[in-house]
């Protein structure tokens, strides 16, 4: 039933009873171990002076954006959190220079809960990733850009 209906979670509960049926890896263990990962301590920051005639000087450039994607491109199908491989540690499910076939898997999208599996329906070779693993994305983001 959940390769017919391509789920990777069932969850039912019925009279006391309860069945939650999941495909692949824990990915509730992943999510809940990078909620809170350790932080390093502060380091105190010493206080700068201001001169109040004359605007503090800016100590940091400008941030740039990423460079508009100039070919076609895969883009997200739902919101949620983009995930570039299939478990922590593991090697990104695809890579710059990979060639995507159209139907291939190349991401994971956390949705509610949910690994959702993103599969392409664009063939190409993939130019580059243009969303952060790990980071959350909106509908029709572009994610990959093919050439």
């Amino acid at each position: 039933m959940m390769k017919r209906h391509d789920l990777s979670l069932f969850h039912m509960e019925r009279d006391g009873m309860k069945i939650k049926l999941k495909k692949g890896m824990d990915y509730e263990a992943f999510l809940n171990s990078m909620a809170h990962p350790p932080q390093p301590p502060a380091a105190p920051v010493a206080p700068q002076p201001v001169s109040p005639m004359l605007p503090p000087a800016a100590t940091e450039s400008p941030s740039a954006e990423p460079a508009a994607p100039n070919g076609m491109t895969i883009d997200s199908p739902m919101v949620g959190t983009f995930y570039r491989s299939t478990s922590p540690g593991e090697s990104p499910i695809v890579k710059e220079g990979d060639w995507i076939e159209e139907g291939m898997i190349v991401c994971i999208i956390e949705a509610m809960k949910v690994m959702n599996e993103i599969k392409s329906e664009k063939a190409g070779t993939l130019a580059r990733v243009l969303a952060s693993d790990g980071t959350p994305v909106q509908y029709d983001q572009p994610l990959f850009e093919l050439k």
